[in-house]
């Protein structure tokens, strides 16, 4: 018998709509799941313990949670103060009914009874996941152990899960037909404990993370597991040629990420929000960028919807109630200061690259950043938590100028923070920025960059430094890049706004995309006196070696790859430019190049997405000015 056929997951996107249906992932396990929607329900096997009757509903997430954030404006905030005031004068404590109170147990049941579809749907969703969890040794043997930084903290409680995860289940894992009634038993367990609340605020990290384990497995707990997993290794996919051909995406296999994104959708079905389902629907956004490009609308909704838990948990606005309160750090506290300044970083590097105006912006913020401690004291006792507390200074780096994950994450956010600022004036229409205001922007982007530990700071001679641990090198270039962004768009925009060319464009440049751009438009009308920089570096043969250089990796990207279609327009552009600069007699060299005369377009269209962010590189916006 041949064995499972693997659908591509690009026919589930084109189908399914704001929720994904399950339609066709059947073909992901090695047996059909369902016979069919007509499925009878004396065919269904009985849950142990749970009345026939109940078999269509699912788990509702506990009516006793309140209702997400709620801010100084809503429709509670004038009755919470008047409960507290209260509360002060006639010691009522908790008599007083809470917002929570009035919420209806019947909320979210109202349209989750309207019959066996529905029941069917998720049932479905919930045995791919199961019937897909390699065996003990496997899932042991394939739990990938790759850093990085965003996620270090993730790897320490998924071991944690993994561990308990097979003591308590693995029993009834496995794909074999018989076990159906097993695996409905383990994943109405698991249905019914992701719709109890997940306290976020639990300081005890023993009893933070026993939420996650055992007999409490949730869809979370399941979800961090095939973040992890690397099933391409799976000794049943390995003569597959469609995982075959897909592993060169990242190392991250259809079926792992088809699970994956069935997990995080079980959780949106039932659980009210937690810190690791944020988490989770950070690493969906990243996933869909590697998929279907950093522009595609899957990226930008899965990424939206993050943005949206984040603020209705509340991490947008976690700072300290009282600022002469000296803060103690626990394990839930700064896993939420992390989760706030990773996806605030995610956010703006995806604005960059599209230039779309910001979901949301720091000024409704108040949450500060993680202290730069190591995880091993995150993860420790709060005797050893303390003493690390004592090795970070007034700003909150640790003061041993040692490199940690929290390092990252810190100096990326300050990148991110800047970048912002430079959004609300490159984007923003209601006003015009003065000169003054960029400069003073731009002096604080050189501020930040020189207080920045040393550890954190990219160096020329880095790259041939092979005792440089690569995590090090790796996180240093990742900054130098932020900032090289950040001070390319300043310049780009004090260009803009009148300020004089003096060459210091082309030393900023960092990211391929938009500095190809740049260089691009150095070449048709060149800016440089007597075509000499300041820098010797810099020169005409150099930014056509340059170019060739970025055209022949543009020409390696698959054009079936994320961005692949864009790659392709940007090279395209870049060859042309290069035709005409190489092509040109000796007596067009005298003179500068018009861009109209050499059979290019009027208007240079990168596509918006790489060589065209902002609009910056078109001409009729630069005449505007």
């Amino acid at each position: 018998m041949a064995g499972p056929r693997l659908v591509s997951p690009e026919k589930f996107r084109t189908k399914r709509p704001s929720r994904s249906p399950i339609t066709g992932l059947a073909a992901l396990s090695p047996t059909p799941l369902v016979a069919g929607f007509s499925e009878p329900a004396s065919a269904r096997p009985v849950l142990a313990g749970v009345p026939e009757v109940h078999q269509q509903r699912r788990p509702n997430p506990a009516t006793n949670t309140k209702p997400g954030y709620l801010g100084f404006t809503s429709f509670t905030g004038v009755y919470e103060e008047t409960q507290n005031s209260l509360s002060l004068v006639q010691g009522l404590g908790d008599s007083t009914p809470s917002s929570s109170d009035v919420r209806s147990s019947d909320v979210r049941q109202s349209g989750d009874d309207g019959g066996a579809a529905a029941f069917l749907r998720i049932r479905e969703k919930c045995l791919t996941v199961l019937r897909n969890v390699p065996g003990e040794a496997q899932g042991r043997q394939l739990f990938r152990t790759f850093f990085s930084p965003m996620e270090s903290w993730v790897y320490i409680v998924a071991r944690r899960v993994l561990e308990s995860f097979y003591r308590e289940f693995g029993r009834y894992l496995g794909a074999s037909p018989g076990n159906t009634a097993q695996l409905e038993k383990v994943a109405h367990r698991i249905c019914v404990n992701t719709a109890r609340p997940f306290s976020d605020r639990e300081a005890n990290l023993d009893l933070w993370i026993n939420q996650l384990c055992g007999e409490n497995l949730r869809w979370e707990s399941v979800g961090l597991l095939f973040n992890c997993w690397d099933l391409s290794n799976h000794s049943k996919f390995l003569n597959n040629a469609l995982v075959k051909d897909r592993l060169g995406r990242k190392g991250w296999d259809p079926l792992a990420r088809e699970c994956f994104n069935l997990c995080t959708d079980l959780c949106q079905e039932f659980s009210n929000g937690s810190s690791v389902m944020l988490h989770l629907g950070w690493r969906r956004t990243v996933n869909e960028s590697m998929f279907t490009g950093d522009a595609s609308l899957a990226t930008w909704r899965t990424n939206a919807e993050q943005i949206s838990l984040l603020t209705y948990l509340g991490f947008h606005d976690d700072g300290p109630l009282d600022p002469n309160t000296p803060y103690v750090p626990t394990f839930s506290s700064e896993i939420k200061r992390r989760l706030f300044s990773y996806s605030f970083t995610t956010h703006i590097s995806t604005v960059s690259f599209t230039g779309r105006p910001p979901l949301f912006c720091r000024r409704y913020t108040s949450t500060p950043l993680p202290l730069d401690i190591k995880d091993e004291d995150l993860f420790s006792d709060e005797v050893t938590l303390a003493k690390a507390v004592e090795y970070v200074d007034e700003n909150g780096w640790n003061t041993r100028g040692e490199f940690y994950p929290a390092t990252f994450i810190r100096g990326r956010v300050l990148m991110a923070f800047i970048r912002e600022d430079v959004f609300e004036i490159a984007l923003g229409h209601t006003h015009k920025t003065p000169v003054e205001t960029l400069l003073a922007l731009k002096a604080h982007q050189i501020k930040v960059l020189s207080e920045l530990p040393s550890c954190l700071l990219y160096r020329p001679g880095d790259l041939a430094d092979l005792s440089l641990n690569v995590e090090i090198l790796y996180s240093r270039l990742i900054v130098e890049l932020e900032n090289l962004q950040n001070m390319f768009f300043i310049e780009r925009l004090l260009i803009r706004h009148g300020r004089e060319d003096t060459g210091d464009l082309l030393a900023v440049m960092g990211f391929a995309a938009p500095a190809g751009g740049i260089l691009c438009l150095e070449l048709l009308k060149p800016t440089l006196p007597n075509g000499q920089h300041s820098d010797p570096r810099i020169s005409r043969s150099s930014i056509i070696q340059k170019l060739s250089l970025l055209a022949g990796f543009l020409d390696w990207v698959n054009p079936s790859a994320p961005n692949g279609d864009l790659c392709s327009e940007c090279k395209s552009v870049i060859q042309r430019v290069l035709d005409q600069t190489l092509n040109v007699s000796l007596d067009g060299l005298a003179a500068a190049p018009e861009p109209l005369g050499w059979d290019l377009p009027s208007q240079l269209d990168f596509n918006f997405d790489l060589l065209d962010t902002f609009d910056w590189l078109r001409p009729d916006v630069n005449a505007s000015q």
